[in-house]
């Protein structure tokens, strides 16, 4: 996924919208914001980080709820919990908000994934529905971040004590979240955890730097060591397929613009990093083990200013010698190009070719 557009207020990408620069949006632009989204869904669980964006919260709320549409309410809680919950909720739209100098709404689907961005640009370009005749239920619930840490510790009961790892996370929040389970002071392996607890790279003094990705992937083959298919977005790095040559790794890829398919869901590591990190960590030496077995995965990423966007296959995937490059649209007139590789020299240079032929055609 990537930009999908700007309205007055917002501008959308990447499964959520976040205001423009220089735009301040207050509690009656909120709600009427409200208004426009209850057009495309039944039920809703809305979340904040902090106790400051309360109000947006609320006018948000009052916006749905005036539409006829019931809406739970998770106050001050961190988005590794509102995600585990929302399928408890059968809530089939999960917003949180977040943000400190600008605001910004991350959009989940029933799923806990993000919603797609054919779904956002439909959110962007409509107006805001008529109110109802009867408002829905402003319902005010838990946290989930109890029931996140239970379920969790049930799940990986064999752990005992916690698992020796540093933890390096701006999220106050999200940071005691993974000490629940992560000792936070061992600095041969540490996790560094960005985006909300939405993505961790990793730093290990045996096998050096961690990508997301790599992460991803050691998790894909210990998982495949029990017999599993692994499901893998169409956009995942291109040199995972290597796996699938080399070993009896069977990666199946899934479109991302599509409903995420039920083993996905199942297998559950791509939409919860923590619950991916506590797989791989407690048994450290089987996991360096199988970072350091894994391909490179290279990528280079190069932005363009074009003035006719429209023109460009933006949303395209395009295979190349020895790498393939990904096209997508980052802002109004701005191009993001990714060549992913083996190598980084390989990446570089289909990275610099796209770059040359779509300034040329520009």
């Amino acid at each position: 996924m990537s930009y999908s557009g700007e309205n007055k207020y917002f501008s959308f990408r990447d499964g959520f919208c976040e205001t423009l620069s220089g735009v301040t949006v207050g509690s009656s632009e909120t709600a009427l914001f409200g208004r426009t989204i209850a057009k495309f869904f039944r039920r809703f669980s809305i979340g904040c980080d902090c106790f400051r964006n309360m109000h947006i919260l609320y006018a948000l709320c009052s916006g749905i709820s005036e539409c006829g549409h019931d809406v739970y309410v998770c106050e001050n809680t961190d988005l590794p919990s509102f995600r585990f919950g929302l399928s408890m909720l059968s809530a089939d739209c999960g917003i949180f908000i977040s943000g400190n100098e600008s605001l910004k709404m991350s959009f989940f689907g029933a799923d806990g994934f993000p919603v797609s961005s054919a779904m956002l640009t439909r959110i962007m370009k409509a107006t805001p529905a008529e109110n109802s005749g009867k408002c829905g239920k402003i319902m005010s619930c838990t946290s989930f971040r109890e029931i996140y840490i239970n379920n969790l510790a049930d799940t990986f009961s064999d752990t005992g004590s916690s698992i020796p790892a540093g933890i390096s996370c701006g999220n106050r929040s999200v940071r005691s979240l993974w000490l629940e389970f992560f000792s936070g002071e061992d600095e041969s392996l540490v996790f560094q955890v960005s985006d909300d607890g939405q993505r961790v790279n990793a730093y290990s003094t045996e096998a050096g730097f961690i990508s997301h990705e790599k992460l991803i992937l050691a998790y894909a083959v210990k998982l495949s060591a029990t017999g599993q298919a692994v499901y893998l977005p169409e956009n995942f790095h291109y040199s995972a397929d290597i796996l699938t040559e080399n070993s009896q790794l069977e990666i199946k890829r899934f479109p991302i613009e599509k409903p995420v398919p039920p083993e996905v869901i199942q297998q559950r590591f791509l939409n919860d990093p923590l619950y991916m990190c506590i797989h791989l960590a407690r048994n450290k030496p089987e996991f360096i083990h199988t970072v350091k077995s894994l391909p490179a995965l290279a990528s280079v990423r190069r932005e363009i200013f074009i003035e006719n966007p429209e023109d460009v296959p933006y949303g395209k995937t395009i295979q190349e010698t020895d790498g393939r490059i990904i096209i997508t649209r980052s802002g109004r007139n701005h191009i993001t190009l990714l060549a992913q590789s083996h190598n980084a020299e390989t990446a570089s240079e289909i990275c610099s070719d796209w770059y040359e032929k779509l300034k040329n055609n520009s």
